[in-house]
């Protein structure tokens, strides 16, 4: 079957029912969360079609614990794997050989620059945090990385958007990658026609438009995969048809395509990540903190509200009254008047409520959450600075925490993220070109993460290193031979890497071979001369010798 025969407005629109209609049971949990541990970011059963529709006001959410430390989490991730303030990764050959060449060590280098780059030009930083977000509360996000242009056109950038969970809809293949992705877009019909313009929309969008430019339609984007296309080259520029992913904007009640030559096209990867802070078994989506952290933020919620309630009834209890004692209702608030037959017979309902007997059960709750959220392993100490041991026992903790995470972030998400990225100036030609090592090796890269997780890994390996050697050294006195254990150019070479030393400052091993030969030659030379010269003292002193023989012998 034919790709277009296959991926018709019709046959997305039924995949795209099936994937609403199981989600269901799942979003029930979503929409808990996002209440009372994520507010802001969209309810899952209601539809928000116009400003006034988006809940501003989040009073039934009594205490912030489980807020902020979902915020603080997500913000530990962002500044541990991705931070904006230094460069976060480095690409390296996978051929340890080619890795060793210093030609094409820096264009590796090089190119790994213009990457990071690029990303720091674009909304990366902006985008990633959102989705960080929803890891932490949902356990699933999705975000999309598109060119800001064709490669045929003028470079302008890359573009990244975190799709609300409440919109993204996927199916992951068998290697628990992302197989097709649905979004559910409600825009008002205006964005539609200023997006593809008036005559690339259907007639129901120009009709809603012409009543009402705010009225919304509900449209579904596909990206999918385009099977004969699967083993197309990408490492050039393809027509859009020939690409091995296409998509669609289709719209949900009639199953009509629309947006003429924008509203289809295809990619040269999968443009759509979906990273899950946890695996659930047997189901696509993910389990997150929030969710284990859910009952004890329930609780703590309803315990506060008992308190605030307990607090009012003491500061403005009930009262009671006799029989006909009282003409009018109680009017309690300034200047109220109330009637009464006799003033005796009003007084206040001691309830005998205690407002501090939840004090510890509060505390303890609140604790629990934020070790949900690993806040209380994750946060400094309160202390004006922290040694660079601590800054590094630290950086080890949140690796022993989270390391599985991390694992599938980088996996899942980063990994992906950067391979495209690089492709995408690749093809846009944005990268310096390919040395004739690289290309002739047809070499494959791997990505090696500098966070200050794995800053603080290098460099505790860079530091065991260091203690071997002194160690050998204080060993070499008694043994002078153990000397001959360490490789010294192997060593020097291996700190650089693990140090990030730039390429450039290190000499390519030929280059070093040839300064050695240069320097031996050198010092071969100044022995020889210096050999000549002592043989020329002695022949001449033994010159000077005979002479005064003969003047002897002649006396």
């Amino acid at each position: 079957m034919a790709n277009d025969e296959k991926y018709t407005g019709a046959q997305i629109i039924k995949i795209f029912e099936l994937l609403w209609t199981q989600r269901k049971t799942v979003e029930q949990i979503w929409d808990v969360i996002e209440r009372f541990v994520m507010p802001y970011r969209g309810r899952f059963f209601k539809e928000i079609n116009s400003e006034h529709a988006v809940e501003w006001r989040k009073r039934e959410v009594y205490d912030s614990t489980a807020v902020m430390s979902a915020q603080n989490l997500a913000a530990s991730l962002h500044g541990s794997l991705t931070t904006p303030a230094i460069r976060w990764f480095e690409l390296r050959f996978r051929d340890a050989d080619l890795g060793k060449n210093q030609e094409a060590r820096e264009w590796l280098e090089d190119c790994g620059q213009r990457v990071y780059d690029a990303l720091q030009d674009s909304n990366f930083n902006l985008e990633t945090n959102e989705t960080y977000m929803d890891l932490v509360g949902y356990g699933t996000s999705v975000i999309v990385e598109e060119a800001g242009s064709d490669p045929t056109e003028e470079w302008d950038g890359i573009n990244f958007t975190s799709i609300p969970l409440k919109q993204a809809y996927f199916e992951i293949d068998a290697k628990e990658q992302v197989y097709r992705l649905f979004r559910k877009l409600n825009w008002p019909t205006s964005r539609y026609l200023d997006k593809f313009g008036v005559d690339n929309c259907p007639q129901i969008i120009r009709d809603k438009h012409a009543q009402n430019p705010d009225e919304t339609v509900e449209v579904i984007f596909c990206i999918y995969p385009v099977e004969e296309n699967a083993e197309a080259d990408t490492s050039g520029v393809l027509a859009p048809e020939a690409r091995p992913f296409g998509f669609k904007y289709v719209i949900r009640a009639s199953g009509e395509e629309f947006g003429g030559p924008h509203g289809s096209g295809g990619y040269y990867e999968m443009p759509a990540f979906v990273p899950r802070w946890r695996k659930t078994s047997e189901s696509a989506w993910g389990n997150s903190p929030a969710m284990i952290a859910l009952a004890d933020v329930l609780t703590l919620n309803q315990v506060i509200e008992m308190r605030i309630k307990a607090i009012e009834k003491r500061i403005d209890p009930p009262q009671k009254v006799e029989e006909r004692a009282l003409l009018t209702d109680l009017m309690l608030q300034a200047r109220g008047l109330t009637v009464l037959r006799d003033i005796s017979k009003l007084a206040p309902i001691d309830t005998g409520a205690d407002i501090n007997a939840g004090e510890i059960e509060i505390a303890d709750l609140r604790q629990a959450i934020r070790s949900y959220f690993f806040v209380d392993q994750l946060e400094l100490k309160e202390s004006p600075a922290m040694t660079a041991t601590e800054v590094q026992v630290r950086a080890e903790m949140m690796q022993r925490l989270l390391g599985p995470t991390l694992g599938r972030l980088q996996s899942d998400y980063l990994d992906l993220m950067i391979q495209r990225t690089f492709n995408i100036m690749l093809r846009a030609g944005q990268l310096p070109p390919v040395p004739e090592p690289v290309s002739d090796a047809d070499a494959a890269m791997d990505i090696d993460y500098m966070g200050p997780l794995s800053r603080a890994q290098k460099t505790d390996r860079a530091a065991s290193t260091e203690r071997w050697l002194m160690n050998l050294l204080q060993i070499s006195e008694a043994t002078p031979k153990v000397l001959d254990v360490p490789d010294p150019d192997a060593i020097a070479r291996d700190i650089a890497t693990m140090l990030s030393v730039p390429a450039g400052m290190l000499r390519d091993e030929q280059e070093v071979v040839k300064i050695r030969e240069a320097r031996d030659a050198a010092i071969e030379a100044q022995q020889a001369a210096a050999q000549a010269q002592e043989e020329g003292a002695a022949m001449e002193a033994v010159g000077k010798g005979e002479q005064a023989l003969d003047v002897v012998s002649g006396s």
